[in-house]
């Protein structure tokens, strides 16, 4: 095992695998190292990052991860952070460069269907192939991948028995963040904050700072050097843009993703939950009544658009989500069009301490309207709606 007083004369590659959670720990992956000192390179769904030079990324890019990782490479970065997709994942689009360090996050059967057992032996071989896997065993695919990846270094986080390596303790949940301990069978530990205010978002944090002290970080060092707690930017991932009403801007565009957003979000809640959501022309009228059954948790669920081509009928793919959100018993529901109508609008009629999750797009900037692309980033209309609430001394 490295030693910590030899972490600067070693570069490591991390690759991040699962169906969800894959953006947030790469960003609390290079939130820790970056406060270690280490310099970092980052490609995810969000972004391609290299030392200091950021692009951001549309829906669908499939950047050259082959080229990206030699960029890092000449740059003599530290630590090269990847987070693993399906086509690049499936495409060994890597080629024969080595991880040195891999770490799973989720595997949601919702999410993935019919492909969901192929997903796991291509997760399986690349855990196995890296110099160390860590992996989060609070699902069903953790475990099985646990047991077939010999040597794996384990994380739990559930508030069940789990035979994990490390296990995570909640010490306090709050509003903003939730403080917690994860201690190793034998011993050593780390105590912080994760200033995310949802539960599942824990287990991702202990997968990051597991993977940091496997390196032979101690859990002092890293506790020294964020004395604060773990406050990573995740880009459109529970991103928290405003507070008075707290608004948070999430990509859960699938129905999985948003029940699983809006759960913790209501239990932290002070006042009501708005939520705004939308389904893509692209998804059958089966999972757009699907996500509006998931949004029916909210108090308040706003129904607009999301991606249309010019061929597409905006109206009817609301309706479906709208029924869907009926069937469920929602308590009120509102169609509003277009989306930056929708998303001020809720910000508009929400109270100082209510919460409001705008769904479905996270951190893109662009939107297809009739098959033409326009520039809407839903961070920055929840500011513009927060600007007119101010504006109007609301």
């Amino acid at each position: 095992m490295t030693t910590e007083g030899s972490q600067h004369d070693v570069r490591r590659t991390y690759a991040v695998l699962g169906s969800t959670g894959k953006a947030t720990t790469c960003y609390l992956l290079e939130h820790v190292l970056a406060a270690l000192g280490r310099s970092t390179s980052l490609f995810s769904t969000v972004e391609i990052k290299v030392g200091s030079e950021r692009s951001p990324l549309e829906r669908d890019a499939q950047p050259d991860l082959t080229d990206l990782v030699a960029r890092s490479e000449a740059d003599r970065i530290d630590d090269t952070i990847i987070e693993l997709r399906w086509p690049e994942l499936s495409a060994g689009s890597l080629g024969d460069h080595a991880l040195d360090l891999a770490l799973f996050t989720h595997l949601d059967r919702g999410v993935e269907g019919e492909r969901y057992e192929e997903h796991l032996e291509l997760i399986s071989g690349v855990l196995a192939a890296a110099g160390r896997a860590v992996i989060l065993i609070d699902d069903p695919a953790g475990i099985e991948l646990a047991r077939r990846v010999p040597g794996a270094i384990t994380v739990g986080s559930l508030p069940r028995e789990q035979d994990a390596d490390w296990q995570v303790t909640l010490n306090a949940t709050r509003q903003d963040h939730i403080d917690f301990t994860v201690t190793h069978r034998g011993g050593r530990s780390v105590s912080t904050s994760l200033w995310i205010p949802t539960r599942f978002s824990v287990g991702y944090a202990a997968l990051t700072l597991v993977a940091v002290m496997e390196t032979g970080i101690s859990g002092g060092t890293i506790a020294s050097v964020l004395p604060h707690g773990l406050r990573p930017v995740v880009p459109g991932r529970i991103e928290r843009v405003a507070d008075h009403p707290r608004c948070i801007v999430d990509i859960a565009h699938n129905p999985a993703r948003l029940a699983r957003a809006l759960l913790p979000l209501r239990r932290s809640s002070r006042g009501k939950v708005i939520v705004v959501v939308a389904a893509r022309a692209a998804d059958d009228a089966a999972t757009r009544q699907a996500i509006g059954r998931a949004a029916a948790t909210a108090d308040v669920v706003v129904v607009t658009d999301d991606d249309y081509g010019v061929d597409d009928d905006p109206a009817a793919i609301r309706a479906d989500v709208i029924a869907g959100a009926r069937e469920a018993g929602a308590r009120e529901v509102a169609e509003v069009s277009p989306r930056r109508t929708a998303i001020r609008g809720a910000v508009a009629m929400a109270g100082r301490d209510d919460t409001v999750l705008v769904a479905g797009r996270g951190h893109l900037g662009r939107i297809l309207i009739a098959g033409e692309r326009d520039h809407l980033d839903d961070r920055e209309e929840v500011r513009a709606g927060i600007a007119q609430r101010h504006a109007t001394g609301g």
